[in-house]
């Protein structure tokens, strides 16, 4: 005879990374990579869980983690434990801080950071800590990506100072077509960038053909978005005033972390918490902190 269960244990597992499915009796078991990188072996694994004890899918979901679905409950253990023994993480629910995102910064032609190894330093350091609600962190590699960065609880982005080397210079004017900021001038067949328009997303660095667009890597700051969030009561995160060097990203992400820990109503999300308390409070006392 079926099991059913109670709410409460509903949630229990829930939170566990065991959801529920509206399936009576299924669940899908979510599946923590590295980063949002899952190795082929680690694919050719789960592909056979999914196989033999779900319906023969594994669903992706919009963080970068790994559903099976259609788990039976009386085969939940053994499924994790199959999980478990090949290195992988079952869990990112209830009031923790969630799998970390991150953009593919480290391959993109675009990306100025190594994202992946960022949001691994982040996922050794954060994950899975308990907070009075959910907590959403991305490490993102270029401003390509700044509404996935107004998208959650807390978001780094980085900037590039760009230089032109005009001894390299084709005056081929690919900058001039692919600036997003209008930020590239010509006088005299030498190549200028008004710093007062540009924007520092580093664009034109992937699409110069004679490499004279270059990235100044002494340059590179980090923005920190923080407030934002999706679902019903969708907010827009907003960036601190204040940039940050890349060394500096634990430290400051464990500091906006311990504001929301300290400061938050249980239940509460940061977009609410800042609402509450006002956005230029909260930024003061995250920078103090600092």
């Amino acid at each position: 005879m079926e099991r059913i269960l109670s709410l409460q244990e509903k949630n229990e597992l829930k939170s566990k990374g065991i959801v529920p499915q509206k399936q009576d009796g299924y669940f899908a078991i979510r599946v923590i990579g590295k980063s949002g990188v899952f190795t082929s072996k680690e694919f050719g694994i789960l592909s056979k869980v999914a196989e033999q004890y779900g319906n023969k899918e594994l669903n992706l979901t919009s963080r970068l983690t790994v559903e099976i679905p259609y788990i039976k409950y009386d085969d939940i253990e053994k499924v994790i434990e199959i999980v478990q023994e090949n290195g992988l993480i079952v869990g990112g629910g209830g009031k923790t801080v969630r799998a970390i995102l991150s953009c593919k910064g480290s391959v993109c032609a675009n990306g100025l950071i190594d994202t992946q190894k960022i949001s691994q330093e982040v996922h050794n350091e954060f994950f899975g800590r308990e907070l009075p609600a959910k907590f959403k962190i991305a490490v993102l590699g270029c401003k390509n990506s700044y509404g996935k960065a107004q998208s959650n609880d807390l978001s780094i982005l980085p900037l590039t100072g760009v230089r032109i080397d005009n001894r390299k210079c084709i005056e081929c004017k690919v900058c001039l077509k692919v600036c997003p900021d209008k930020a590239f001038e010509c006088k005299d067949s030498k190549y200028s960038i008004v710093e007062d328009k540009c924007s520092n997303c580093g664009k034109c660095i992937s699409f110069c053909p004679a490499h004279a667009v270059e990235s100044d890597n002494k340059k590179i700051d980090i923005l920190v978005f923080i407030g934002g969030r999706m679902g019903r009561q969708a907010s827009l995160g907003k960036p601190l005033r204040k940039k940050f060097k890349q060394e500096d990203t634990l430290r400051v992400i464990d500091s906006v972390v311990n504001y929301f820990k300290e400061n938050a109503n249980e239940g509460e999300r940061f977009a609410q918490l800042i609402d509450r308390v006002g956005f230029d409070k909260v930024e003061d006392c995250i920078i103090n902190s600092i």
